[in-house]
């Protein structure tokens, strides 16, 4: 369920789009469909965005796939605290 925004090359995170690595010194914000608060926090931020807009609908493909995530592996859900 990898939704394929990012990878590793040559060690460093890069864009899958345009394959332009993300400087060292820009933060970094990584969500685990493990953690409990994850989904909400996603809702939140897609609230955010223009209905049906393409951002809106790429939200709602990764709330999808948390969704999925989440109803197939319950006993692995956790806390921030545990699982980051």
């Amino acid at each position: 369920m990898n939704n394929n925004v990012f990878f590793i090359c040559d060690n460093r995170l890069c864009l899958s789009k345009n394959n332009d690595f993300i400087p060292d010194e820009e933060p970094v914000f990584i969500l685990r469909a493990r953690d409990k608060q994850a989904l909400s926090t996603i809702r939140v931020y897609q609230s955010t965005l223009r209905p049906a807009g393409e951002e809106w609908k790429i939200i709602q493909n990764v709330i999808e796939e948390f969704t999925l995530f989440a109803g197939l592996n319950c006993l692995r859900m956790g806390n921030p605290s545990e699982v980051y």
